[in-house]
């Protein structure tokens, strides 16, 4: 296990919360074939997550949470921990994220050891950066919630969706006048979704809820230009011309 020092608070003198990440990396994807392991910036998507969670100053423990053996090289290769097999029923396109990363934390504790806050930091978000891991948990210490989440503004406004009728007619997805369809953009109001860079909350809160989502959970803004979520094809191509921008621009 690869742990840090636990500094002490600048802040209240106290000493940091025990974090742990959890970096899930299954071998399958239905989209992106090897999605995991595909190269941005001639290295494979999951060492940048590594990256991150090294670089962040808060993280006291990440580890990967796989059953492929060959993300498991990979992953060491950049200096990731991999101290377990993640069991195949939980590397189902079904399985859900939650119980992966319960599972984690039921490992660490088997082996005499524990964490006041739990940390899930997606592999296809590669463009956060390790400050934003960071002050998204320093949100969590100093603001009265549960979770935090990070998030970044719809690209395009919600309130515009369109779908199909059973008569296979265009439809308006979401019920409202003729006047609000035709509200400009920069009126309508700002909304964000998560972005899938950041999510933590304490470990009390986790038991009890088993969920980044609760009833006392504040956001952690992020533009869009790093929080793009890799799902499809053109996400990754998109991702790699990004990188490459910041990389040289």
């Amino acid at each position: 296990m690869c742990v840090k020092n636990v500094s002490e608070s600048t802040v209240t003198g106290s000493k940091q919360p025990k974090v742990l990440a959890v970096i899930p990396a299954r071998g399958g994807s239905k989209r992106v074939n090897r999605k995991n392991i595909r190269e941005v910036g001639e290295k494979p998507l999951i060492a940048h997550t590594i990256e991150h969670a090294t670089k962040s100053e808060q993280i006291t423990e990440s580890v990967i949470s796989t059953e492929d053996e060959e993300i498991k090289a990979i992953a060491r290769e950049y200096g990731g921990s991999v101290p377990f097999d993640r069991p195949e029923y939980l590397a189902t396109d079904t399985a859900e994220t939650a119980s992966v990363v319960s599972h984690a934390i039921d490992w660490y504790e088997k082996h005499g050891e524990s964490f006041d806050v739990i940390c899930l930091l997606q592999v296809t978000t590669p463009l956060r950066r390790p400050e934003d891991i960071d002050k998204s948990l320093t949100l969590l210490e100093q603001r009265d919630c549960n979770s935090v989440i990070s998030t970044t503004e719809y690209s395009d406004p919600p309130h515009w969706a369109v779908t199909t009728d059973e008569g296979g007619y265009l439809t308006k997805y979401f019920d409202r006048d003729q006047d609000e369809w035709a509200t400009r953009s920069q009126d309508l109001p700002t909304l964000r979704h998560a972005n899938g860079a950041v999510f933590a909350t304490t470990m009390s809160s986790w038991r009890e809820t088993s969920e980044f989502f609760t009833d006392q959970t504040v956001e952690y803004q992020m533009p869009p230009r790093r929080s793009i979520d890799i799902d499809e094809p053109w996400e990754l191509d998109l991702v790699r011309c990004l990188y490459n921008s910041d990389k040289h621009g």
